[in-house]
């Protein structure tokens, strides 16, 4: 089980990919860094001759998932993932409750501390199972509807990896 969720698909494209790296390409705000800018182009990242590594532009959460993607002759493989700084700052949200039981651990009587493991292990089942999954399912389906209609998708698969 993965800490923060993946996915991966397997696509067909309408067109050869290197119409569809161009296409892209050219809705792509080309930079080293995966952070939000404010631009009128649909994605911010890397397109290279045979995939891509991108966020998308919407500015407050375009950021949260990476695209990265690879294109041969008219298939191809995208894998969704949670950008690292999220990933980060999502990694010490996971860690607050731990600590503060931990505090009251140290601070108050043991029946106090024991009566506060259902309550920890359950902040950080909500914190990651439901927040981060919502998030995680929403923006990336935004992200995957825009880059369909830009590279020209006509199949997607989720595709099992092991």
């Amino acid at each position: 089980m993965n800490i923060f969720p993946i996915k991966h698909y397997e696509i067909e494209l309408l067109s050869d990919s290197s119409k569809a790296l161009a296409e892209l390409k050219k809705n792509t705000l080309i930079t080293n860094s995966l952070t939000s800018e404010w631009t009128k182009k649909a994605f911010i990242g890397q397109v290279n001759e045979s995939g891509f590594k991108i966020i998308s532009s919407i500015p407050g959460r375009g950021a949260f998932c990476v695209l990265n993607g690879k294109l041969e002759s008219k298939k191809g493989f995208v894998e969704i993932t949670i950008n690292k700084a999220f990933r980060i700052l999502l990694s010490i949200i996971f860690l607050f409750p731990i600590i503060g039981f931990i505090i009251s651990f140290f601070i108050k009587e043991i029946e106090v501390s024991i009566s506060l493991i259902i309550p920890t292990l359950m902040s950080i089942v909500v914190f990651r199972f439901i927040l981060t999954e919502i998030a995680f399912r929403i923006i990336s389906k935004n992200s995957l509807k825009k880059l369909t209609e830009i590279i020209g998708i006509t199949n997607l698969k989720q595709a099992e990896i092991k």
